[in-house]
């Protein structure tokens, strides 16, 4: 104090306090920069994959779409067989029948990239809210799935019984696996007069109706939800 040195060691003091403090600030600067940088880069991963996911989800729709058209042509001509006078090719019949009798459609969606990042919280640095709330709605949607979930307790229940029964354990059809047997031969003129078969006809064309309709709406969500991505991806 006698030398008047007081001075220069408060400044000093408070100039290393000062380059302590603004070198913590930057620290948490760079810090901060490099948590938005990997944030940014997780959430770029997240809709590349998402979009790869929905491409997948479009795809299958599509497909299932155009079988389920078949189907209904081939339940057509089925209709159409049994109500005429006609006389008509059995095996083709057989065939038919079993083409759109014996099998169905069930879309599952391709949720592996949403359910990893929801399980992770990673889907919370999709940082647009907007985009965010639409992923959310589209994967509840297609998670849930009752109109597939009903049709196919349907299919295993309704149909198939009356299918293996009236259809399958026929003579024609045990030897179109080659199949010796004693059954009796399919009789299209007792099965276009069969109440239990024809109903199981009209139920079957009806439930994969409602199956198309709800796959056109998933189709549709999915279109404008991967089309909602790639611009997001695409500003950023």
């Amino acid at each position: 104090m006698e030398t008047g040195k007081i001075g220069k060691y408060l400044k000093y003091a408070i100039g290393e306090i000062l380059l302590v403090v603004i070198g913590i600030l930057i620290a948490l600067q760079i810090n901060n920069w490099n948590e938005r940088r990997r944030e940014n880069l997780e959430e770029q991963r997240i809709l590349s994959l998402l979009t790869k996911d929905l491409e997948k989800d479009i795809a299958s729709l599509l497909a299932l779409k155009e079988s389920a058209e078949k189907r209904f042509k081939e339940m057509d001509t089925l209709m159409l067989t049994l109500s005429s006078e006609d006389n008509y090719d059995i095996p083709k019949f057989l065939q038919l029948g079993i083409s759109s009798l014996g099998f169905e459609g069930y879309f599952k969606s391709n949720t592996g990239t949403y359910d990893e990042s929801v399980a992770a919280g990673s889907i919370k640095f999709i940082s647009n809210d907007s985009l965010r709330q639409k992923i959310f709605t589209y994967y509840g949607d297609v998670k849930l799935n009752y109109t597939d979930k009903n049709n196919q307790k349907q299919v295993y229940e309704k149909i198939y019984p009356v299918f293996f029964k009236k259809l399958m354990a026929t003579k024609n059809a045990m030897q179109l696996y080659g199949v010796h047997n004693r059954l009796a031969e399919i009789d299209l003129q007792s099965l276009g007069q069969d109440p239990e078969f024809m109903a199981m006809l009209i139920q079957k064309k009806a439930s994969e109706t409602f199956q198309v309709y709800d796959w056109q709406i998933f189709l549709d969500l999915a279109n404008d939800l991967n089309e909602s991505i790639t611009q997001e991806i695409n500003n950023d």
